[in-house]
């Protein structure tokens, strides 16, 4: 009986120690390849940087020409990419030109985490992919949001490094890694005044042929929906459908060149609150 004992014990400590193995192989922060760090060829170091013919890249659902307006959400994805890579990682940052934390990096789903690195004395915000959260197959888009910066501070910069992993638990064998960076500058000319949270929508150029950008301002996180109507009342198409946090958005919307020119209504529900306005389109 104790021999029993003895190897259900050390059957069950091997699993616990395995297990563990696993489930602590989450992103790492301080791995993007900003100054002062290693990217995540730092343990996944097999090939060398760049090798494997994948990449990384980062894209914004509604900043447009890499330029922040003060206190604005922009939804963010980092997207790692090799062909016939199953599972993937990412680690990102966003640095001012001193190299401190720019804005705030916000979780918007269970594929990525926030967790920081401690950098000459600096605690470092990352965004960071957890226990497989880029299981996808041959390329994986990992979505978050950015808050810019309350007020113009000049240039930041977003640092990343993403990983194109075999999945086999060993970080030293058979990993790719790449890396990027992208700066944001401030916008010269927003074009945005003060917005009341949930009252006060901008619609801006108007009229507006292919591309409209709505501003407004939240104070809670709601679910936002932008639907167009034509003259008669009736919806001509659903724009915008998604959860917004608390702060002050810019929705760049395009493809509006699939609708007839003419004068429609612009109808914005944040949360219990709804707002209309007028909008021309027409073609160039």
């Amino acid at each position: 009986m104790l021999k029993r004992i003895t190897f259900l014990s050390s059957t069950l400590l091997l699993t616990l120690l395995l297990t563990s193995g696993v489930l602590s192989d989450n992103g790492k922060a301080g791995k993007t390849g900003s100054p002062g760090e290693l990217t995540c060829v730092d343990c996944h170091n097999n090939f060398s940087l760049g090798a494997g013919g994948g990449s990384i890249g980062l894209s914004s659902t509604n900043m447009t020409n890499w330029e922040y307006v003060p206190g604005t959400t922009y939804h963010m994805i980092a997207t790692v990419s090799r062909t016939g890579t199953n599972l993937f990682g990412i680690g990102l940052e966003c640095l001012t030109s001193t190299n401190t934390n720019a804005g705030t990096l916000t979780i918007t789903n269970t594929s990525t985490s926030i967790k920081n690195a401690t950098v000459n004395a600096v605690s470092r915000r990352n965004v960071v992919h957890t226990l497989n959260g880029g299981a996808s197959a041959n390329s994986k888009a990992f979505a978050f949001d950015w808050v810019a910066p309350g007020t113009n501070i000049g240039n930041v910069t977003f640092y990343y490094s993403g990983v194109a992993a075999n999945g086999d638990g060993n970080e030293e064998i058979g990993d790719y890694v790449y890396a990027g960076s992208q700066v944001v500058t401030p916008a010269i000319s927003t074009g945005i005044t003060e917005l009341e949270p949930g009252v006060d929508v901008s619609v801006y150029p108007n009229p507006a042929t292919d591309l409209v950008r709505v501003d407004y301002a939240l104070s809670d996180a709601v679910d936002v929906e932008i639907t167009l109507f034509d003259a008669q009342g009736r919806m001509a198409g659903q724009l915008v459908n998604a959860k917004r946090q608390p702060g002050r958005h810019s929705e760049m919307i395009g493809d509006l060149g699939r609708f007839a020119s003419g004068t429609y209504t612009l109808r914005a529900r944040l949360g219990d609150r709804s707002v209309e306005r007028r909008i021309v389109l027409g073609t160039n």
